[in-house]
């Protein structure tokens, strides 16, 4: 539970509509906080945070510094688009989406290397399904790079 100044917990208003309205607490930033170990190219492990429901490539984006410039990429869908290959632990597959025929287009365009657990950073939101998981970096092509 938050607390305010003084320990007396943080409310938020619930909108109802019509019915009774009560107030109920609203949860922190922490609450909504993912923690992800990221494998860089070059094996080392980097602790990453995000919010539930971010995309992985913003994530990724931001922590570019420590990963390196070949890591995200321009989307072979252009309009300026992020995108990063990630390969997702097997038992982590069954809970971010599939990959669709759009996905594999993108992926054999931004990668030379796939393999069966390739997914695209963009398609994958951070949940707390995945806090704690250890998801490691494709390599894309050198001239997919930011």
């Amino acid at each position: 539970m938050a607390l305010l100044a003084g320990g007396a917990p943080a409310l938020a208003w619930r909108s109802c509509g019509a019915s009774l309205c009560r107030w109920q607490h609203g949860g922190s930033v922490y609450d909504k906080m993912v923690q992800v170990t990221i494998v860089g190219l070059d094996g080392r492990r980097h602790l990453v945070r995000g919010l539930e429901g971010q995309p992985l490539v913003n994530v990724l984006h931001v922590n570019e510094d420590a990963f390196g410039e070949d890591v995200v990429g321009l989307s072979p869908e252009g309009r300026g688009a992020l995108e990063a290959h990630v390969l997702v632990p097997n038992e982590a597959l069954a809970s971010i989406p599939p990959l669709n025929a759009d996905d594999t287009r993108v992926l054999e365009q931004l990668s030379p290397d796939l393999q069966p657990n390739s997914r695209l950073a963009s398609r994958i939101k951070l949940s707390k399904t995945l806090n704690q998981m250890v998801i490691a970096l494709g390599a894309i092509r050198p001239w997919k790079s930011l």
